[in-house]
């Protein structure tokens, strides 16, 4: 009975002290690294996302869009090593905004045509052997 008691009222005085907002547990320390990724939808047809990942050795950020039958990403990275790079696209354009895609016609077939040059004379004297033949040994 007194235990009961007294884990009753050790509970009720861990109560009051938590209601009255005297504790707050310790908060997550975490240090902003720089990376981060994210995603944002607004619309059905609309989206973009991102992030910037990687450690002390190497990096990469990525970056897309999508909005009014426009697309564009960017790449970049680099390294601990002098490496580095970025990629750029962007599709301004869609069938629906009066596109039209070029069209290839059939590559017109033509004959061989005749060698423009002639074959190369010789640049030097052509000296063929001459065999003779070996005296014969008198005896």
């Amino acid at each position: 009975m007194k235990t009961s008691l007294v884990i009753l009222v050790l509970s009720a005085v861990v109560a009051a002290v938590v209601a009255q907002g005297e504790y707050a547990p310790p908060a997550l320390e975490k240090k902003y690294d720089g990376y981060f990724q994210y995603a944002n939808v607004p619309s059905q047809h609309e989206y973009e996302f991102g992030y910037n990942r990687g450690n002390d050795q190497h990096r990469r950020n990525h970056y897309e869009q999508s909005k009014d039958m426009r697309f564009r990403t960017k790449v970049k990275w680099d390294d601990s090593y002098g490496g580095n790079g970025e990629h750029y696209w962007e599709y301004n354009h869609s069938d629906n905004n009066g596109y039209k895609a070029p069209s290839y016609d059939a590559a017109p077939a033509y004959a061989p045509s005749a060698p423009a040059y002639a074959p190369p004379s010789p640049a030097y004297s052509q000296n063929y052997p001459v065999y003779e033949e070996a005296p014969s040994a008198k005896l």
